[in-house]
């Protein structure tokens, strides 16, 4: 007789196949490399998230059930299971046309051709037009190279440049999977914990099918985690400039780990960092950032007045609305008002976290980790205007290593598999439909925060559980 687990495996094995055809169908369809009219039901959005949801329901079901049998004495014993699911992510087609601006931004380097100053739409090549924003880059040096490789293949071919960088970004998920397994000390939930994150629906889908470069900002996170609870500081700043390196968001983590060095009188650390720093920018300054549009570049200044996602997108949709009652210039004040609210009000939470940690004398390296995931999230729910669901996927491997606050964990949870189940099935940029999508995204971290003590209390009690019974089975 099959087991639960294994008809549960079957029917998320065939959902994610189904999914995978249908995702790279109607992207080939948007190319014209075949007709997609006999499949328009099959590619229907609605049907996308509720296959999506669905396989999101037995991954739930299977993480609240799974209880490990054996303790993994190697990483690739819990890889080669679940090899199938990593395949057909791979194989995939990318839905978002962000691939084809890393290609691009390759080309135009491979080109000699600066591309923090030369806009991806003025660059003629095979993929300018698969184009849709005409910019310079916004993603940073150690980015640029892993373009650059992928790039090179697209010269010859561009699936073969789409599924070598797809082939990169697995290889970062793998290696992030296998970290996350190393550094995990308890044996009650290191095999769990490691599998929940390496066959997560969210990482899979917007770190390996849709091939965006958070997966190696997960990378970035899991190495500052694990320099910062071994005690070295240096590395820890060095890997967040790296991430910074990557995308601009790590510019955020370094002031809070500044505080926390400071804190702890760490001078000396904090002066190599600044030396290698000033090294690291004066070297850029006359390489690839002569210009200040260059620097300005890697700052994403064409979402600047742009609205996705976010709660000023649902704001936006409103005022939109009213457009017969309210002036265009009231609507234009009160969107700026707002803009400046939101901002003030991160402000004022990232200035509060950083006197938190100034104040406290026995701040943990754990709890550390949790501000910055904390101050990460609070600006993409609060102070983000272009907000995409990918961005939250940085918020998982903080929350895996650090367990100890279950309210992050299962807010950044919530937030990231509603997000990205919205904007699948909902249009995230459609407007009457954004509303519906983004009020739940936005809402879920609300919601856990008032239910924290009954989290809380639920997970402790569970982990204590956990916890009996392996000692029950080290004694026997």
């Amino acid at each position: 007789m099959i087991s639960k687990q294994k008809v549960g495996f079957i029917v998320a094995l065939a959902l994610s196949i189904a999914l995978a055809m249908q995702l790279t169908l109607n992207e080939l369809g948007i190319l014209g490399i075949v007709s997609t009219s006999g499949f328009s039901m099959l590619l229907n959005k609605r049907l996308l998230g509720l296959e999506f949801l669905a396989l999101c329901g037995i991954y739930l079901a299977w993480l609240i059930q799974f209880r490990p049998v054996t303790i993994a004495s190697r990483f690739s014993e819990l890889l080669k299971p679940v090899s199938a699911f990593l395949a057909v992510c791979w194989l995939s087609y990318p839905g978002t046309n962000d691939i084809y601006m890393y290609l691009q931004y390759g080309l135009i380097s491979l080109n000699r051709l600066n591309p923090y100053l030369t806009k991806a739409g003025d660059f003629g090549s095979s993929i300018t037009n698969l184009i849709d924003w005409n910019q310079s880059s916004t993603y940073g040096v150690v980015s640029l190279f892993f373009f650059l490789v992928s790039s090179k293949l697209s010269e010859i071919n561009l699936f073969l440049g789409v599924y070598g960088f797809k082939l990169i970004c697995l290889g970062f998920h793998i290696l992030n999977s296998y970290l996350i397994w190393k550094n995990l000390k308890s044996r009650t939930y290191r095999d769990q914990v490691t599998l929940a994150y390496l066959i997560s629906p969210v990482l899979l889908f917007e770190q390996v099918a849709e091939a965006h470069i958070d997966v190696m900002l997960c990378t970035v996170l899991i190495a500052v985690d694990r320099f910062l609870k071994t005690g070295r500081y240096l590395l820890a700043l060095v890997a967040t400039g790296i991430g910074f390196l990557t995308k601009t968001l790590p510019i955020i983590w370094i002031p809070l780990i500044g505080v926390f060095l400071i804190r702890q009188r760490r001078w000396k650390t904090i002066v190599k960092f600044l030396f290698l720093s000033v090294i690291g920018i004066l070297i850029l300054h006359f390489t690839l950032f002569p210009t200040i549009d260059a620097w300005r570049s890697i700052l994403n200044p064409g979402v600047g007045n742009r609205t996705v996602g976010s709660w000023h997108d649902v704001l936006d949709s409103i005022l939109m609305r009213t457009g017969a009652i309210v002036p265009s210039s009231v609507q234009t004040s009160i969107t700026a008002l707002f803009n400046r609210f939101t901002l003030l009000l991160f402000a004022a939470y990232y200035a509060v976290t950083l006197y938190r940690i100034f104040l406290n004398r026995s701040i943990s390296e754990s709890r550390l980790m949790i501000e910055i995931g904390w101050v990460t999230f609070v600006l993409f729910a609060i102070a983000t205007p272009w907000y995409q669901p990918w961005y939250a996927t940085v918020l998982l491997p903080i929350a895996a290593l650090n367990l100890q606050s279950p309210t992050f964990a299962i807010a950044s949870f919530a937030f990231s598999l509603i997000g990205t189940t919205a904007s699948l099935g909902l249009e995230w940029g459609s407007r009457i439909l954004a509303i519906i999508a983004i009020v739940p995204t936005m809402g879920s971290p609300i919601v856990v925060l008032l239910m924290r003590h009954k989290i809380t209390a639920l997970i402790h009690a569970k982990f204590l559980h956990e916890t009996k019974r392996e000692l029950e089975q080290v004694r026997q």
